[in-house]
């Protein structure tokens, strides 16, 4: 290991769950599998993560790195990893705002995460999308290239990865990204710190679940309350009714990709947890006073 990292041996705690139908951005099955316990989980994407500040503690499969600012970690698809759950990024007692680089299809995402001792669970900002190809397959190569280990790899894998962030400087100057990007949530839904544990606790559990069939009884047992508890706090939290809560958030979430990507309707209704295209054009005109499609070609109009 290079002066400065260490190295050591973490055992995965609890079951290994298959994800099934979880779909991210690209309607693409990124989750292929969890670790409800130990908080962590198997993507199928390639990513880069970097701690800008601090000190990182970050699992990487069977093994735990802990290194301070300036170094980048190179994590593989299918590698076990902190999905923010748990506090793994930081060392006990101390900060950690840590950069993540994830290449997605035909788009590469950067995002930050800040944790610290006396959280519940990672923060996550500052989330841009990229929608250049000529930028993913850049990354894919430089990832690639020195996941290889192939002879002088280092060396290009340098020379990529300094052409990769001037590219990146260049979209951004551009602004040439959508944010926040539609692997997370749309605007208004943000955590705030005078929240109630109670409602940051269920808007987690409704993103994290989005595309499942949720009701209030699956809701509840998922957040470990009564049906008659769950119905209070949510009334108490939000001023609404559960219905009406999940509704207005898949609203706001199909406003947010039919501005900002370019899914097909289908591919959003899905995305959302609609069983049928016909019932989420239903309700979004209902909310919106327009169907899907005419609220994207009004919104894309004005851009």
């Amino acid at each position: 290991m290079p002066d400065g990292i260490i190295l050591k041996r973490r055992k995965i705690v609890g079951a290994r769950v298959i994800e099934k139908n979880r779909r991210y951005y690209g309607n693409v099955r990124s989750l292929m599998a969890s670790w409800p316990d130990a908080g962590l989980g198997e993507w199928a994407n390639h990513k880069m993560v970097c701690p800008l500040a601090g000190q990182l503690d970050f699992q990487v499969g069977h093994y735990s790195v802990n290194c301070g600012a300036g170094f980048f970690l190179i994590v593989p698809p299918g590698t076990p990893q902190p999905d923010g759950r748990k506090l793994h990024y930081h060392s006990e007692s101390t900060f950690c705002e840590v950069l993540h680089i994830v290449l997605h299809q035909h788009a590469v995402q950067c995002f930050i995460t800040r944790s610290q001792s006396g959280q519940n669970r990672v923060q996550f900002q500052e989330n841009y999308l990229f929608k250049s190809q000529r930028l993913a397959e850049l990354f894919r190569f430089l990832m690639e290239e020195l996941i290889e280990n192939g002879e002088n790899s280092h060396l290009i894998g340098g020379g990529l990865f300094a052409v990769f962030l001037q590219m990146l400087q260049r979209e951004i100057k551009a602004e040439h990204y959508i944010n926040p990007g539609p692997l997370k949530h749309p605007a208004g839904h943000e955590e705030k710190q005078e929240e109630s544990n109670f409602k940051t606790d269920l808007l987690n559990y409704v993103q994290t679940h989005l595309n499942q069939s949720l009701t209030l009884e699956s809701v509840a047992h998922g957040l470990y309350m009564s049906r008659t508890q769950f119905i209070r706090r949510v009334r108490e939290e939000t001023g609404k009714t559960f219905v009406q809560f999940l509704t207005d958030y898949r609203v706001a979430e199909a406003k947010v990709l039919l501005r900002d990507s370019d899914w097909t309707i289908t591919a959003i209704a899905d995305f959302l947890g609609f069983k049928e295209s016909t019932y989420f054009q239903t309700i979004f005109r209902r909310c919106v006073g327009k169907t899907p499609g005419n609220y994207r070609a009004n919104v894309k109009s004005k851009l």
